[in-house]
């Protein structure tokens, strides 16, 4: 039986984000989203809060993932973005953790 690293739950903010995205970023999410399910390999990731609730996974062309860690070996993907948006989105982030984690 093949174990999960991590199960990677998706809230409907992120997935909105995601609907919107190119076929070509969304093969690229899917694929790191599965090295993080199947492998427990995040890649280049960094916290965004300092009550280290929430997170970003980040790609060298700007996209972000905002997500939060959760018991039991879960993520939880709040939210997606870039760059240029990093501010808003992490503070966007921050209050979609507490809409689904209280």
């Amino acid at each position: 039986m093949n174990r999960l690293a991590y199960q990677v739950l998706r809230t409907p903010e992120f997935r909105d984000w995601f609907d919107e995205q190119s076929e070509k970023a969304k093969v690229q999410v899917d694929g790191r989203l599965s090295k993080i399910q199947d492998e427990g390999y995040f890649g280049d990731y960094r916290c965004v809060s300092e009550d280290k609730e929430v997170w970003e996974l980040r790609w060298k062309n700007g996209r972000r993932v905002y997500f939060a860690h959760i018991p039991e070996k879960k993520i939880l993907l709040l939210l997606g973005g870039n760059k240029n948006g990093q501010g808003k989105d992490i503070h966007k982030a921050k209050g979609l953790f507490k809409k689904y984690t209280t």
